[in-house]
């Protein structure tokens, strides 16, 4: 879509959403400044290096198959898929002092382990509870638009109708729920849940998972900001807006008031941040709008990235591995793949949900994971930690509670020149990475329409 003028876009955030948005715009011919308050790009998805030279991640990420529009954005900035990922085609479930198991995730690129894995397991997963699964997950086949129903029941509202079986909640649903939203079963939207079986249903052949070939810094974002500033996108580091200023008697914005005090103006401004930093920076006059006091009232999920070092290697697997009856709910070792230079295994941990943790301090957490994962791998609790990463984020998510999920705002705003992007708002990927870059996408044909009505 080439606009009919070109006006001046401002975007507030330099996560995935606001550089999927600025590539839009810059695409399409419009000046477009990004502002990133943090030394580096990529928002909750990015890598930065510690004072040890060591890469560092906000929290371990994966990569679906089924990631349509980040795979694109990686193939027009000129990153292949298979330069920056690898895919593993299987998970791994883990519980402490209790059975594993490894279940096959493709039936094309890994068809013994996925029959092997749906026929075996049985002490992981029995018979009866495979089967049961198939009521659970049967909902998933609808058209997306029929699944929100589902939004005001929660996964174990739905449990208890489709299934019951109490190994399907305890070694499937929950680690589930808790590794991909951070999230407990009981708050957890089962419209959520059944959307992530939708996605994988409808793409069968892409029901692959992925991880990154190093640090994601170096891999995306650095050859996203250089494709950004080839096209004349303009990108400031370390700029924090302040407020958004905004004008009664137009009721247009009027500019981004800069933590300093300058104020940046420009024809159409987009707000790329997450909901929660957003919220407070809503112009006094708009709080009480319904639109904008549904953001502020959109519920928070916390979540706890740990990175642990070992004086050895713990796992010989560079796939993912979800923990039953654990809040450390899903781990990777990145040692192989990742970050090959590591001397032991290096293990990237994400604790959720992290309510009861947020106040504990580093040692208490690390102690923690680690007497966890040794229970259920006792390679690791034999293992020196030689180096831990322990990062807090008090808001992480939207949290996918009954009526959340359809309760997201569009991209466009009841302001004219006020557009949001990010995973947070209404997209089919929920709070994820591709759920960013859709939100970045569906932004910038919402400017687009917008300036070609003449904005």
């Amino acid at each position: 879509m080439v606009p009919r003028q070109n006006p001046r876009v401002v975007i507030a955030g330099g996560g995935l959403a606001g550089l999927a948005c600025a590539k839009k715009l810059a695409e399409a011919g419009l000046p477009v400044t990004v502002l990133e308050s943090l030394p580096y790009l990529g928002g909750r998805a990015s890598t930065f290096l510690d004072q040890d030279g060591e890469w560092v991640e906000q929290g371990l990420h994966l990569f679906l198959g089924a990631y349509a529009q980040f795979r694109a954005l990686l193939r027009d900035i000129g990153r292949p898929p298979r330069e920056v990922l690898y895919w593993t085609d299987d998970l791994k479930f883990e519980s402490p002092s209790g059975p594993s198991a490894l279940f096959g995730t493709n039936p094309v690129y890994a068809p013994l382990r996925t029959v092997l894995g749906g026929l075996g397991n049985n002490k992981y997963l029995g018979p009866l509870a495979k089967l049961s699964l198939l009521p659970l997950l049967a909902p998933a086949v609808l058209p997306e638009k029929l699944l929100r129903r589902f939004d005001r029941l929660t996964v174990v509202d739905w449990w208890r109708r489709a299934s019951g079986s109490k190994q399907v909640l305890e070694r499937v649903l929950r680690p589930f729920c808790r590794a991909i939203q951070f999230t407990d079963a009981e708050q957890f939207s089962a419209y959520n849940l059944l959307g992530w079986a939708h996605q994988t249903l409808i793409r069968p052949l892409r029901a692959r998972l992925g991880g990154y070939r190093g640090a994601r810094d170096p891999q995306i974002f650095a050859p996203l900001a250089a494709y950004l500033k080839q096209r004349g996108v303009e990108i400031r580091m370390q700029v924090e807006v302040d407020e958004i200023e905004y004008d009664a008697n137009t009721g247009r914005i009027a500019g981004f008031r800069l933590v300093g005090g300058e104020l940046l103006t420009a024809d159409i401004y987009v707000v790329a941040l997450p909901a929660w930093v957003f919220a407070p920076k809503i112009p006094q006059p708009l709080r009480n709008e319904p639109f904008f006091a549904n953001i502020r009232d959109l519920p928070t999920a916390p979540a706890i990235s740990v990175q642990l070092w070992f004086d050895r290697v713990v796992t010989r697997r560079d796939g993912y591995i979800l923990v039953a009856g654990s809040n450390c709910a899903v781990y990777q070792d990145q040692s192989r793949r990742t970050y090959p230079y590591a001397q032991g295994s290096r293990i990237s941990v994400i604790v959720s949900p992290a309510d009861p943790l947020m106040d504990w301090d580093e040692a208490a957490i690390v102690a923690h994971v680690h007497a966890d994962l040794g229970a259920a791998n006792p390679q690791i609790a034999a293992a020196k930690v030689v180096k831990q990463v322990v990062l807090k984020h008090e808001r992480h998510l939207i949290r996918p509670l009954p009526g959340a999920m359809t309760r997201r705002p569009m991209q466009t705003t009841p302001v004219e020149n006020l557009f949001l992007a990010g995973d947070w708002t209404q997209q089919v990927f929920f709070g994820s990475q591709e759920g960013a870059v859709r939100g970045g996408n569906a932004c910038a044909r919402a400017v687009l329409r917008a300036v070609n009505r003449g904005l």
